[in-house]
């Protein structure tokens, strides 16, 4: 709106993630209203994030599983070492980098998986 020359603005509203306004009175809707409906495309890509971040997951645990087994093997088995308490920490300090490597190994598949899911959705329904 235009006032004596100077452009005036409305103040609306914000909108909370529900949609409904963040101040109580007319106009807005109770929390256990209806909720928006998911595209058909939406659901699909929900349930392909939700099937990679399970995928990343397992694959993670798997590395892990497979690096700590792999020094336990090689460092007890096949060189002979017995276990002595001075080298716990040792131990424990590999253990933790497979740790570390299988989390990152989590947080790398999620976030490359994504654009996947979106493509392989869109190639899907477009058929």
């Amino acid at each position: 709106k235009r006032q004596d020359g100077a452009v005036a603005m409305e103040m609306q509203r914000l909108k909370s993630a529900e949609g409904a306004d963040t101040a109580d009175g007319p106009g807005t809707r109770p929390r256990g209203g209806p909720k928006k409906e998911k595209s058909v495309l939406q659901a699909k890509l929900t349930q392909l994030a939700v099937q990679i971040g399970k995928a990343g997951l397992a694959m993670s645990a798997v590395t892990v599983i497979i690096l700590v087994l792999y020094f336990v093997i090689e460092t007890f088995v096949v060189q002979g070492r017995p276990w002595v308490a001075e080298c716990a920490p040792v131990y424990v300090q590999y253990w933790v980098k497979f740790f570390i490597i299988g989390v990152t190994v989590l947080v790398v598949a999620v976030p490359e998986g994504l654009p996947l899911a979106v493509t392989i959705s869109l190639a899907y329904s477009v058929k």
